[in-house]
This record gives C-alpha cells, structure tokens and sequence, in this order.
C-alpha cells in the first residue's frame, strides 16, 4: 500500500472523531443568543484565542484570549495565508488556547474575501492538524455573498448551531483534496451521505483518472482551493491586474513584449469568456492600421506566444481553430462579479431593516470600485469601427459605483449622520461631477438640516456643472425636488 492510499485509510477512519475539529458557525447576527447558545455545545470555547476586531464580539466567554485582525495578518493587502496561519499558530500556542474562534468579519474589509474564503477552509485543516485544537470559523449571514456563502458552506468538516455538532457531507479531509483521485473523492462523499455506497464508487481508475481532454471547461474538484495551486484574482476596475496565489502580481512588461497589447489580448479574451474570438477579430482588434492580412497574423501569433510566456502557461491560452480562448485556472476571482453582488446585497439589507449590515457592504463596494473599468488600456483599441467593447460596460459600472456611493449617503442621512452622509455624495460628485443622484441626495441632506441657502447653492453647482460641460438636463427632475424641498422650509 502506497503512502496516498494510507493516508486516505486513516482519513476515512479519523473523519470526523478527531477531538479537534474544522467548524463553521453561519449566525444571523441580529439573533446573538444563537452564536452563544451553538458555542455553549463547545466545551474548549472556553479559554478560546478570539480574533476579532469587534469589542462586543462573545465579551462572555470564560478564560478567553484576544487578537485583532491586524496582530492576526487579516487586514494586510495582500493577505498572505499562510502568515496567518503561522500567526494564529504561534499565539495559540503561547495562549494555551483551547480553540481559536474567528470572526469572518475579516473580509468584508478586504476586496477578495470570496477569493480568501475559497482558501481559508484548508487553512483551518492545517491549522487543526498542527496545533489540535478546533478552529471555529464565524460568519455573520448578512455581510455575505453568494460566493463567500458556497465557499463558507464548503470548507469546515462540521457545522455547529444550538441543537449540536453537524457533520458537513460535502466536506473532504486533506489526504483527499491533494493526489486522490476524483472516483476516491465522489466515493468518499457518497460513502458518508450513504454508508451502503462506501467502497463502491472509489476504486482507482489508473492513471488515465483526471486526464480529460479538456474540450469543454469542467471543473474537476468536489473542494475549495487549499493553498498549493495557481489561482488568480483578477482586478479590472483601474488598471487591469492579475494577483497570484502568493499575492504578487503578473507582469506585463516581459522581454520581447508589447505590454499595451498584451494586456488589450487579455482583456478581450476576458470579456469573451468561453465562446473565445476568431484570429481575424483579434488582429482587426491590435493592428486596425495595418494593411497586410499576413503581417497581422504574423503579430498576432507572436502577441499570443507573449501573452502566454506573461500568465506562465500556454494552456491558459487555448486554440481551437480558427478560435483563441483564455481558460483562467478554476476558482479564479474577478472583482466585477463580486461587486455586482456586495450591491444586490446590500439592497435587500437596507429593504429588510439592515441599515448598518448594508453601509459595511456598501462600503466594500466601494473599496472594490478602484477606478473606471480598463482605465489603462489604449482607447484606440477600442474606441472604433471595429466593435465597442469597453465603454457600455465602463458606464454601467461606473453609474453602479455612483449608486453605491448614494445609497450609503441617505442610509447615513437617515440616522442622521450628514457628515458623513455629504462626504459619500461628494466623492460622487468627485468621480462625476454632473451626477444628478448625488447632487439630488446632497440637497435632501441639507433639506434635513433646515438649510435652504445650501439647498439652492447645490443646485446651482449641478447647472454650474452641466454649463462647464456644455450639457442640457434630461429631466426636470432636480428643479422640482430643489422646489419641493425649498417650499417644505418656507
């Protein structure tokens, strides 16, 4: 028997029976009786290592240490995982601590947290491996998105709630996430959803077992990522950037390169996902100036050569045809889908009563919103005959991050926080100086505040604005809402 298969043999008879434990709490934060009624099924909760950042978080808990996020490395950008775990290590350690209970809270202030949830469930296996004591991982249900929940969902071994201690079903111990194969890890799955199935679906298939051709994209996983392999985070908003698995970033500028253009090819490729483009549109796209079909195809190969030496692997770049198609590695995150859902969550909490849980998403999306979409790619890559594939995605975003920023200001202007409530509008006007919706939410504050004359001097920079800029209103819409509020003071 190899060293993999004795591991895996130990794994299906350790799983779930170790004394320490990879937990996850998922707690409507509105219901605190539900975090301490679940960790009151813990006996080593207390004298637990707490991180957190917040001063009421489980104030209760006997004999229990603290360490903020930044002492614990979750606040550092890029967080780096793997000082984390030694961080936690070494005060759990010194602490003698029992368990280590985290606040998930961590990442509503960093722009990737879908990304470090992905890896913060083999983080907490390496965690109780080394020090065995269980990781308690706590996340509050309202600061999460879709993508923070599936990752949340899939990386502990056991939930915990106040009726007791779950096993997680969809969970695979470390000796099964690296070198078994995926009929080892569909049959352990199947094995513990239905003990009939154990043995049945898990004999190895040889070395042909995860060898798919790769005609279509398949993810091939039943686990979250765990540390060792690639994954990217790219980040489009401002200047378009690709974060590795370390934290560094992917240069452009390499010997032999056009970085403009190698970038523009990546972008393009992006935004085409997996339909891909023709070599045609491609060398139509980078060389429009060029007369000669052969010259351009020559360019285009020799972009593409580059673009793959750039991201470190040619099969990142595929061909099939006539057909180029980038295949990021699975699991790589993308600030645009994480935006669009921190704002869709941040309005229903605002409907349902959540003012503060929506001011913190609000507040990472506007952190995510680094800039305009693409801003350092040539615009004569795409402002042309050819196709328009930036600006109507570059607006939409932009009117999006706008929002975000006038939301937050009359959740604020509502509790009565002008201050802070001004500041939001004007970093919209800012980005934007003839925003109507700012300039509108920036009249109802100093409506709030009984003051007229900065209810007529707000209107008046918006056609201020509009005049500098040579544009007309749409709509009538301020001037009615300046004379509603204004005769409101009267």
């Amino acid at each position: 028997m190899d060293d993999r298969s004795e591991q895996i043999d130990t794994a299906e008879n350790n799983a779930g029976q170790s004394c320490a434990l990879n937990i996850s709490v998922i707690y409507d934060d509105a219901d605190g009786g539900f975090l301490t009624d679940a960790l009151a099924q813990i006996t080593a909760a207390s004298g637990a290592l707490v991180v957190t950042n917040a001063a009421q978080f489980l104030t209760d808990l006997q004999g229990q240490a603290r360490m903020d996020f930044t002492q614990a490395g979750l606040d550092h950008v890029p967080i780096k995982l793997a000082d984390v775990s030694s961080r936690l290590q070494d005060a759990a350690k010194r602490q003698a601590a029992r368990c280590i209970i985290v606040d998930m809270r961590w990442g509503a202030g960093t722009v990737a947290a879908a990304a470090n949830f992905e890896r913060w469930g083999g983080l907490c296996d390496k965690l109780v491996a080394d020090t065995q004591v269980s990781v308690i991982s706590v996340y509050a249900r309202s600061l999460m998105i879709e993508d923070q929940l599936m990752a949340a969902v899939r990386g502990h071994s056991h939930f915990l709630a106040p009726s007791g201690l779950y096993e997680n079903p969809f969970w695979l111990p470390p000796a099964y996430q690296n070198g078994a194969t995926i009929s080892q890890q569909i049959g352990f799955v199947l094995g513990r959803l239905v003990p009939d199935y154990a043995g049945i679906v898990d004999q190895d298939d040889g070395e042909a077992s995860g060898a798919n051709p790769q005609w279509i994209t398949v993810p091939r996983r039943l686990r979250p990522r765990v540390g060792r392999d690639d994954i990217w985070k790219i980040r489009c908003f401002g200047r378009l950037r690709i974060y590795l698995s370390d934290g560094s970033q992917i240069k452009w500028d390499i010997p032999g390169s056009a970085p403009k253009k190698t970038k523009t090819l990546f972008a393009y490729l992006l935004q085409r996902g997996e339909k891909g483009a023709p070599t045609d549109l491609l060398a139509e796209l980078l060389w429009y100036d060029e007369p000669d079909e052969i010259k351009k195809r020559k360019r285009l190969h020799h972009a593409i050569t580059m673009l793959r030496k750039t991201l470190g692997r040619s099969d990142y770049v595929r061909r099939n045809g006539d057909y180029y198609t980038l295949v990021p590695p699975d699991g790589t995150w993308i600030d645009l889908a994480t935006f669009e859902q921190l704002c869709n969550r941040s309005k229903v909490l605002a409907k349902t009563g959540k003012p503060d849980e929506a001011i913190t998403l609000l507040d990472a999306a506007d952190r995510l919103y680094s800039g305009e979409l693409f801003e350092d790619l040539p615009s004569a890559y795409f402002e042309n005959e050819i196709e328009n594939w930036v600006l109507p995605k570059r607006t939409w975003f932009k009117d999006m991050a706008l929002k975000v920023l006038r939301d937050k200001a009359a959740i604020l202007r509502q509790q009565g926080q002008f201050r802070d409530a001004l500041q939001s509008c004007q970093k919209a006007l800012r980005m934007d100086p003839v925003c109507a919706i700012a300039h509108a939410e920036a009249m109802r504050i100093f409506h709030a505040q009984k003051r007229a004359d900065a209810v007529l001097r707000q209107y008046r920079q918006f056609l201020t604005a509009m005049d500098a800029m040579e544009l007309v209103p749409e709509t009538d819409d301020l001037e009615v809402l300046k004379s509603k509020l204004m005769n409101s003071l009267s």
